[in-house]
């Protein structure tokens, strides 16, 4: 039994109405194979309200049973239709915060760092699900072909090619271009409904990489090329969101 996805939306609950959603989200081993996608998302005393949809996102979720993850911010994707930018949803950011920190101390970024992370995306307008993945496919298909060349150009320390790697990285984007196609089934055929929900997971150190439908099954994969390439869209050097950017990175200095 999986909590409504209505949960997800609830804003500045009443202390019973906290602890009625803890207690329903404790014994949830979720996200999983045996148990459907579901949003885990345990609203605390306010919520993250994105300015341009305003979308509601909880401000802490916990999408394994483990540690809480925190939100760090959250902006809007807009998409041109003829001559007008249309709102399309709202995405915000959850990050391991301690760890998280840490690696930002040492150096290192929300895209490159091993820590977990997750976007939420909250649709605001109907679109059918081929449409919504052609156009995050129209971003990671590029992305994924430029991290294999990177793979495939490095060189050692003496500035030699390196066969070997080339050729792994050659294997690593064939297996990227296969999930993508899991994917593209997942959303083939469905109609993603305003206010409906997707959820991004990775966990770089556990080398897991799950994506699904809040209140659907979701798909688990381990390309960690594709994972990076899904996040570039968000968090890399060129974000399809600035404005969701901008934020992540304003919320992840102030952790």
């Amino acid at each position: 039994m999986t909590i409504p996805a209505s949960a997800a939306r609830v804003v500045s609950p009443a202390r019973r109405d906290v602890r009625a959603l803890r207690s329903r989200a404790g014994s949830r081993a979720t996200f999983s194979k045996q148990a459907r996608v579901n949003n885990e998302i345990v609203a605390r005393a306010f919520s993250i309200v994105e300015p341009a949809t305003k979308v509601s996102f909880p401000k802490t979720f916990n999408p394994h049973g483990g540690d809480t993850m925190q939100c760090i911010g959250a902006g809007v994707r807009e998409k041109k239709i003829a001559i007008i930018n249309v709102k399309v949803y709202g995405v915000a950011m959850y990050v391991d915060a301690a760890k998280c920190k840490e690696e930002l101390a040492n150096g290192g970024s929300l895209l490159t760092g091993s820590f977990d992370k997750a976007l939420l995306v909250q649709l605001v307008r109907d679109v059918d699900g081929k449409t919504f993945w052609e156009a995050l496919d129209e971003a990671v298909g590029p992305r994924i072909r430029r991290i294999a060349t990177d793979m495939a150009t490095a060189e050692d320390e003496d500035g030699n090619f390196m066969a070997s790697v080339a050729e792994a990285a050659e294997v690593a984007e064939e297996k990227a271009m296969d999930e993508c196609e899991e994917i593209k089934g997942l959303f083939q055929g469905r109609k993603l409904r305003k206010d409906d929900k997707v959820l991004i997971w990775w966990s770089p150190n556990k080398g897991k990489f799950e994506i699904g439908v809040v209140g659907g099954m979701p798909l688990e994969l381990t390309s960690q090329q594709l994972a990076q390439a899904v996040f570039d869209v968000y968090c890399g050097d060129d974000p399809v969101s600035p404005s969701a950017f901008q934020s992540f990175v304003a919320g992840a200095a102030a952790l």
